[in-house]
């Protein structure tokens, strides 16, 4: 049985969401006004009460969702799942996040939006999408592809997924809240890391079953 089932609304998904994004994407390009609106009335929200008890929490969330924790976060995934025969999975995991990064870095070239005004010194570079998000996005997506359906227990499921998602909105919230990323960069990131995904899976179901004859991964599962 394949980790990823044939879906004919792929194509659909990655359509509307390539889309949507580059909407989003040409309207911070822009400056368009109610793009910033959106980010200043979202921004005024989040940052309305900031006790130091939070701003510790968030830079704590921040810390642990740096993308390159993520990489190492990915690599143990991957050779957890590599000693389990699940090889190709394993290299599926390493291409999507290292061709995401690359994917990422390069719509942060062409956008080039500058950072909010009172961002810290260590937040450098641009600022759309945002990188600790879409990096997140894509280990939350692959533990839930992955891991979750290895659980025994439905109650052992729901409970992963709802702490994937709790974590998943932590680290956007954590982002706008230190006046890393506008809330747009983060919902950018998001809708960037799913049209990622809905790709990849598709060149998974396309390539796993011929890689199942290459030597070195002959007993993988798929």
């Amino acid at each position: 049985m394949m980790l990823f089932n044939r879906d004919r609304d792929r194509p659909w998904k990655f359509g509307l969401t390539t889309i949507l994004f580059l909407i989003v994407a040409f309207y911070i390009k822009t400056s368009n006004a109610f793009a910033e609106f959106i980010d200043s009335s979202i921004v005024d929200v989040i940052q309305k009460n900031q006790p130091g008890w939070k701003t510790l929490l968030y830079r704590g969330v921040t810390i642990l969702a740096e993308p390159k924790l993520a990489i190492i976060w990915v690599l143990v995934l991957g050779f957890l799942l590599w000693g389990f025969k699940f090889k190709i999975p394993a290299l599926w995991c390493l291409a999507t996040l290292g061709g995401g990064d690359v994917l990422a870095t390069l719509v942060k070239h062409v956008v080039k939006r500058a950072r909010p005004s009172s961002h810290l010194a260590i937040d450098d570079g641009y600022s759309f999408p945002s990188g600790h998000v879409f990096g997140t996005f894509l280990l939350v997506a692959m533990i839930w592809l992955i891991l979750v359906p290895m659980l025994m227990h439905t109650w052992q499921a729901w409970l992963l997924r709802l702490i994937l998602l709790f974590w998943m909105a932590l680290v956007m919230i954590s982002r706008v809240y230190l006046n890393a990323h506008f809330p747009t960069d983060t919902l950018g990131a998001v809708m960037l890391g799913y049209l990622w995904l809905q790709f990849t899976e598709g060149l998974y179901i396309r390539l796993a079953p011929a890689m199942q004859h290459w030597p070195l991964l002959k007993h993988s599962e798929i």
